[in-house]
């Protein structure tokens, strides 16, 4: 297998290689500890960037001259790896090129649980070898099926789709600010598009529909014994069209005819290979939490594009200022409701919340029905300080009582915070 070996290493003989685009937030937030012993462990959705930042990551170290020979990435999803141990990797890479035990070596995998035993595997190289191992999956089964194997020996980097910001700089994209006019098309046009890098750079409907089907079929279908797998598509696309609204399992299950057990347990295979995520009520209630109906997000706008249609830019933003919140680590996000009224995001501890509301359009009344349900919240948690209400292109802010309302464009909101 040696050309095999040489093929997915080309650094070894001084060849350059692709390493995409830089994605500096992650860069910067495994560049310090990249010399600590735990695995470092990197999960997300198929064809998010993941090969393509361990590319990233090994020239950097190539940079701080750590010796090319001393570097091994190889995709274990490769067939012809399919019946090779990591244990086995990493002999045959020392034998390769003579590799004493004292020397420190830097494994990259990619797709690790396509290799035989991984979990097993990883923990004996993590506790008998000096290396620094690096690995990435395609579904948060990745960390479930470690079985405690590998607890306080990883730590858990999660790579999302491109942000906003991201987009600007895949696009290439530096307005000055008398320029600024021009962020709510491109927003929309990010909305539209959505945050795979590939699709980023080359717009394509074939390839957004050929990722669902491969998620589908390799992480959901492949990994689960399904009774109904023929449903998976439909139950996608109503989930999608079901985009910011408190969704009702009761109601898919009878639509697709299947039992709403069967509904729950294929929406967590979404959950698991990064297509959905769910956001619970806001309350101090954990069976509120628990039972009350849930929405459905998607990791990527993009994809509600390709299922749903150009359109519905309101829910889409409503999508992205939740993946924005959750990426930015804001504390206990949910929904707050109570019978029809209901607030977009409520965050933050019960005493002093933050709430914001998504109103994708071009006016701004505070007396307008439309916030009742902002008006409902300030109510039942009137130690509210702050209101965030996210537009299309009004800015303003104003005071109610004691609390500020900041008024402010999607755009501005997802670049300034």
């Amino acid at each position: 297998m040696e050309d095999l070996y040489y093929a997915y290493n080309p650094w070894w003989e001084g060849k350059e290689f692709d390493s995409g685009i830089p994605r500096q937030e992650y860069l910067k937030e495994l560049e310090k500890p990249f010399q600590r012993k735990q695995i470092d462990i990197i999960i997300g959705s198929r064809r998010v960037g993941k090969t393509t930042f361990l590319k990233q990551l090994i020239k950097n170290c190539l940079e701080k001259s750590i010796s090319p020979k001393k570097i091994l990435y190889l995709a274990l999803d490769n067939p012809r790896f399919m019946n090779t141990s990591l244990s086995d990797h990493l002999k045959y890479f020392r034998k390769l090129f003579m590799h004493s035990r004292s020397e420190k070596l830097y494994l990259f995998f990619d797709e690790v649980r396509e290799s035989p035993n991984w979990e097993a595997e990883l923990k004996a190289i993590y506790d008998l070898e000096k290396v620094k191992l690096v690995c990435t999956g395609s579904t948060a089964s990745l960390i479930k099926q470690q079985g405690g194997k590998l607890t306080g020996r990883q730590i858990i980097t999660s790579i999302y789709p491109l942000t906003f910001k991201e987009y600007l700089t895949f696009k290439n994209i530096s307005l000055s600010r008398s320029e600024d006019y021009k962020y709510e098309k491109l927003l929309e046009d990010f909305l539209t598009i959505g945050g795979y890098p590939e699709n980023v750079l080359q717009p394509s409907i074939d390839y957004m529909n050929n990722l669902i089907d491969d998620i589908i079929a390799r992480d959901i279908v492949r990994l689960h014994k399904m009774k109904r797998a023929d449903v998976l598509k439909n139950l996608f696309t109503i989930m999608a069209g079901t985009v910011g609204s408190r969704s009702s399992f009761n109601k898919i299950a009878k639509l697709l005819g299947i039992t709403v057990d069967t509904v729950k347990e294929y929406v967590s295979y979404f959950e698991e290979a990064f297509l959905i995520q769910l956001l619970t009520k806001w309350s101090p209630s954990q069976a509120d939490k628990i039972y009350a109906q849930k929405k459905i997000y998607l990791y990527d706008t993009g994809i509600k594009t390709l299922l749903t249609g150009s359109g519905d830019m309101g829910a889409k933003v409503e999508n992205l200022i939740f993946r924005h919140l959750l990426k930015n680590n804001v504390n206990n996000v949910g929904y707050y409701a109570e019978s029809e009224r209901e607030l977009d995001f409520a965050c933050g501890n019960f005493t002093s919340p933050k709430a914001i509301e998504v109103k994708y359009d071009s006016r701004f009344d505070w007396q307008d029905k439309r916030f009742r349900g902002v008006k409902l919240f300030l109510k039942r948690y009137p130690q509210t300080k702050k209101i965030t209400i996210i537009t299309k292109d009004v800015e303003e802010t104003i005071q109610d009582n004691k609390v500020t309302i900041s008024i402010i464009p999607a755009w501005k909101y997802l670049l300034s915070s």
